[in-house]
């Protein structure tokens, strides 16, 4: 109950005040004349605004005031107090005529503001005031019970109260002028105080106690100062204002210098966007106004007006609204990058259009034979300039913005990676992989959710207090949801990675370690992966499906027991897109590079150039020799080259003299047994199950020296052995880490032959496969594919 009777108290006292100094701004126009005593007893004008509309041709410099108000001039408040001739009704003037002559001249001060003095002088302070006690309306009902919401609101209203009453002091109201003093001295303490109370959360300090006190008792003399002239008539105006103005700008040098520290002190943590945030406002905010237009007054020079300076300061609330009562901040790392970059593209048609401009309006043409001209010239440049930016684009913005390398980089090996993906917890578990090492995100989830029934969710882990804002985040979504969609929630961010009929797959991401929000960047990247990523789901979907199906039409034939014959169709199906991706590969990408290559070594030996120069294209043509060398060698292993002409043992042994070139083990290949007469599924089996235990033995098992034998005693043998670091049996069912092994295994059973692992860690890695020539199944399927062709004839 206190504390509302306190707020209504605030409110009223605050409504009186902006009532009054309204009132006294609308009752008494601007005169703007600057009086001063001749040393003759008499009051002379000697300086005029030439802001006023009403004293603009009726008073001039050199008239002599004589009366104010029907009493001397030398007893009138403002003239005796201020030096100037301000809140009068009547004025006696003495004018010197130009034949020497001088003339009583008698004006009347009526109430007679322009619609645009009204605008500029009443109406834009008071939209201000209403401004700012909206925006503290808006943290009173957000943050009531926060000290730092009382020191912003006291902050916000300052700055408007302070607006206002600069027009009162201006007139040389007492009461304005007062509260003018109070208001602008004691913007920065409230901004002081709300940052020390603000950032006490993050254990930080911007002022000291011994600083605020020396700059309460600054306040406290220049207020007295203020006083004492009005009361007693006792000091300079001018030595007032100048104090005014030295205090402002020397405690803005030290918010901004402690800033700066705060700033460098936390450049490499997570406060550092804070910091620059707040550093940047308060200087966009207060940098016109200190050194444009408060130093400026110091030297009675004039470079910009108080009421444009003060538009500036209206950047500072919107900056500390923001940051006080949002839960993440804009990336201001990215926003300076993009204005630095578009600022640097637009530097050079700005200049030549204003050259432009200079030059054809200079001519004696008519009018619309210049405009003519400047608007073709115009149209032509910024044409132009949008073919450059396409080019600077590619060039140059990756050297401006570095993350642009992290994100293709992420991009080239997250596509590399999903190659390999067999379940959906294997892709998701690159997913959250590749996002840790991208993002500063605290945690990484995955979520699926029926949009028929909202409240069936699964979670990968407990994330409750989330789901309630991914629901709302569903249901308050315009239109469908589409991959790569973007769903902001309480905490985080949601992007829609995969969807199967009404089953969304989501990815959410906790809040950035920085407290800033996703930029666009960091979004695109976020929807290239949900759109791999979607790729994955249904290439996942597709294969379950099918399996399910297969399984159920073999199990009516078969029983419940396990189908090689279906894992043969799969591996059938699966080397079908292996040729096929090896030859788009041959006949696309590969031949797009030899292209290329041929183009830089014409380049190159047509061209003179710098031997800096040729060596950096040197190495440019040895890195795409080195991309068409392993695009080749990525061909061979989808599509082995001439496995059926030369056979699986001139096959092998190809294969092997490649590998010992590319990785640090020796082979031994023992087949002088081998003479059967194999199939080429058999042939094609034996062949990927050697390249993918040579893949292991180069990436995990670290051998430097292999066995492989292969023979022929009633069924095919293959045996491989070699040193490397072996590892656990039961370590064998984790499919994303082994799932190299797992292949094999499965390949085996396809043909119905049986495979035996030998390991231990440190041991080395064994294992024997045994083939049948003819398998039972494959019989069946000859029979089959015989009877189906004497029907079919």
């Amino acid at each position: 109950m206190a504390h509302k009777t306190k707020m209504s108290i605030f409110i009223v006292l605050i409504s009186i005040l902006v009532g009054y100094l309204s009132f006294s701004i609308y009752n008494n126009p601007f005169i703007g004349a600057k009086v001063a005593d001749n040393g003759e007893g008499q009051f002379v004008v000697t300086d005029f605004s030439s802001k006023s509309s009403w004293g603009n041709g009726r008073i001039l410099v050199g008239d002599i005031v004589l009366e104010v108000n029907d009493q001397p001039a030398a007893d009138f408040f403002t003239i005796k107090t201020y030096g100037l001739l301000e809140r009068a009704s009547s004025i006696l003037l003495n004018r010197a005529g130009e034949d020497g002559t001088s003339s009583n001249i008698l004006l009347h001060v009526y109430n007679e503001l322009s619609l645009n003095e009204l605008m500029i002088q009443l109406i834009s302070p008071l939209i201000s005031v209403l401004l700012f006690s909206g925006l503290s309306f808006f943290v009173y009902q957000r943050r009531k019970g926060d000290p730092a919401a009382i020191q912003l609101i006291l902050f916000f209203l300052s700055i408007g109260v302070a607006y206002l009453s600069s027009l009162s002091s201006g007139r040389a109201d007492p009461v304005g002028r007062i509260t003018m003093t109070f208001t602008i001295l004691m913007v920065p303490i409230f901004f002081l105080q709300f940052m020390t109370y603000y950032l006490d959360r993050y254990q930080e300090r911007i002022a000291s106690r011994y600083s605020l006190g020396f700059f309460y008792a600054v306040i406290c003399m220049i207020l007295g100062l203020n006083i004492s002239k009005i009361v007693f008539n006792f000091g300079s105006p001018n030595v007032i204002s100048s104090l005014i103005l030295i205090y402002f700008i020397g405690i803005n040098i030290y918010i901004v210098f402690r800033l700066v520290q705060k700033f460098v002190a936390h450049r490499h943590g997570p406060l550092k966007s804070l910091f620059k945030l707040i550093l940047i406002g308060h200087i966009i905010g207060f940098f016109p106004f200190v050194f444009l237009f408060a130093v400026p007054q110091l030297f009675r020079i004039s470079l910009l007006s108080p009421e444009i300076a003060a538009v500036f300061l209206l950047t500072i609330p919107i900056v500390y609204l923001y940051m006080f009562t949002t839960k993440q901040l804009f990336d201001i790392d990215f926003l300076i990058n993009r204005f630095f970059y578009y600022a640097s593209l637009s530097f050079l048609p700005t200049l030549v259009i204003c050259l432009l401009t200079v030059l054809i309006m200079n001519q004696d043409n008519q009018s619309w034979v210049k405009w003519s001209r400047l608007f073709l010239a115009c149209y032509l440049l910024i044409t132009l300039m949008l073919f450059l930016k396409e080019y600077a684009d590619l060039k140059l913005r990756p050297k401006l913005n570095k993350d642009l390398h992290n994100f293709q980089g992420s991009l080239n090996r997250f596509s590399a990676r999903i190659s390999r993906v067999m379940k959906r917890s294997d892709l998701e578990r690159v997913l959250e992989q590749e996002i840790y090492n991208v993002l500063p995100v605290k945690k990484v989830a995955f979520l699926e959710i029926n949009t028929d029934h909202l409240t069936e969710f699964k979670l990968d882990e407990s994330l409750g207090d989330i789901q309630d804002s991914v629901i709302e985040a569903v249901e308050a979504s315009a239109g469908p949801l589409m991959i790569g969609s973007v769903l902001n929630v309480e905490r985080g961010i949601c992007v829609i990675a995969g969807k199967k009929q009404n089953i969304l797959h989501l990815m959410w991401l906790d809040v950035k370690g920085n407290r800033t929000k996703y930029n666009l960047d960091e979004l695109a990247w976020l929807r290239t992966l949900a759109n791999y990523s979607a790729i994955v789901y249904e290439n996942l979907y597709l294969i379950e499906s099918l399996v399910e199906e297969l399984e159920v039409e073999f199990q009516k034939h078969r029983g419940a027991d396990s189908s090689p014959w279906l894992l043969r169709l799969i591996f059938k199906l699966a080397e079908k897109e292996r040729r096929k991706l090896a030859s788009d590969l041959h006949d696309s990408a590969l031949q797009d590079q030899l292209i290329w290559y041929r183009n830089l070594e014409s380049a190159m030996l047509d061209h003179d150039m710098s031997s800096e120069l040729h060596q950096k294209l040197v190495d440019v043509r040895e890195g795409l020799l080195d991309v068409i060398h392993q695009i080749r060698e990525t061909c061979n292993e989808l599509r082995p080259p001439l496995l059926q002409e030369m056979g699986i043992v001139e096959a092998l042994r190809g294969l092997f003299e490649q590998a010992q070139i590319r990785s640090n083990y020796v082979i031994d290949f023992q087949s002088d047994s081998f003479m059967a007469d194999i199939n080429d599924e058999q042939m094609l089996t034996i062949f990927r199950i050697v390249q993918e235990l040579l893949r292991n033995a180069g990436k995990h098992a670290k051998a430097s020296n292999i066995f492989i034998s292969l023979e022929q005693k009633n069924d095919i043998w293959l045996t491989y052995k070699d040193d490397g670091i072996g590892l656990k049996l039961e370590d064998l069912n984790d499919s994303y880490q082994h799932m190299g092994l797992s292949g094999i295994k499965e390949r085996v059973h396809s043909l119905e032959g049986a495979i035996d692992f030998r390991s231990e860690p440190g041991e080395g890695l064994e294992v024997q496969i045994s083939l049948p020539l003819e398998s039972a199944s494959m019989d069946r399927e000859s029979e089959e594919d015989s009877d189906g062709s004497n029907i079919a004839g």
